[in-house]
């Protein structure tokens, strides 16, 4: 009997130091994990904070470098930073072809590095003197200088100014033309009235499309074999915003050619069509 208790007795103190020996293992294994998930917040915590500021460092640092101040350090920062392939495939192209194929690419990058937003204003200054405000003239501008300067010519700037400027000049005289006579012709015409409109007809791609020329290059001779000729009743007439934002709503008695479309919208006798006047021909 006694040797029986011992047995048991022996067997029930290993028991317990083997369950010991468990929640031992059990709570290191638990301080473990704790620590491993702990470390792990931390990692991201500190990436996080690391890639945030790296990017307000990015977004806010502004040094002579980024930020030129005239057209001579823009086609440095270019001369210094473009390689030679890249100076190579810009510099072989014609010019008018190698500063358009840039447009929605570099000059993207310039108009949104140095010109948009809460940007250093040496530079939009220095082209402002100049007369050139619009960001696409200026990427552009500092575009055809570097394709210039790569190519041993002369930059020219003041010829390159006053095409902008002879452009916008044409431009404002256009639309001026343009909108006096979309107001004449609303005072001139009301509701009931029988009018002939013409429209320029666009086939580039394939297809009878009726539009109307955008400033500055609007003038067009009618050629009844090609152009469409509308004749209809004005039915409405209103604007929108702006006074001299005027429009007719036209009642299609007779087309010339009936397989056009008007602005991309199909258009047939009997249907109601909105006209805005500015720029359009009304006889």
């Amino acid at each position: 009997m006694t040797r029986l208790v011992e047995f048991y007795w022996c067997h029930l103190i290993k028991l317990c130091a083997v369950t010991e020996l468990l929640l031992i293992c059990i709570v290191y294994l638990s301080l473990f994990v704790s620590f491993y998930r702990l470390m792990a917040s931390l990692r991201t915590f500190c990436i996080t904070v690391i890639c945030a500021a790296l990017l307000f460092s990015a977004c806010t640092t502004s040094t002579p470098e980024t930020q030129p101040k005239n057209l001579d350090e823009a086609i440095t920062y270019f001369e210094k930073h473009w390689n030679i392939v890249e100076k190579t495939k810009f510099k072989i192209h014609p010019e008018q072809n190698a500063v358009s194929e840039l447009h929605l690419t570099t000059g993207m990058w310039i108009r949104n590095t140095w010109i948009h937003g809460n940007r250093d204003t040496n530079l939009t200054n220095y082209f402002h003197r100049l007369g050139i405000f619009h960001p696409d003239d200026i990427s552009s501008i500092i575009l055809t200088s570097l394709h210039r300067k790569l190519n041993n010519q002369e930059v020219d700037l003041p010829g390159q100014v006053k095409v902008y400027l002879e452009y916008w000049t044409s431009m404002n005289e256009c639309k001026n033309r343009q909108r006096k006579q979309a107001i004449a012709n609303f005072h001139q015409h009301n509701v009931g009235d029988l009018i002939t409109i013409s429209m320029a007809v666009d086939t580039s791609d394939g297809e009878r499309n009726a539009v109307i020329y955008a400033c500055p290059q609007n003038d067009w001779t009618f050629n009844p074999k090609v152009d469409l000729m509308i004749v209809g009743i004005i039915t409405k007439k209103y604007f929108i915003n702006d006074s001299s934002n005027v429009f007719f709503t036209v009642k299609i008695k007779k087309l010339n050619n009936p397989n056009t479309t008007i602005g991309m919208e199909n258009a047939m006798v009997g249907d109601f069509v909105d006209f805005q006047l500015r720029g359009l021909t009304i006889n």
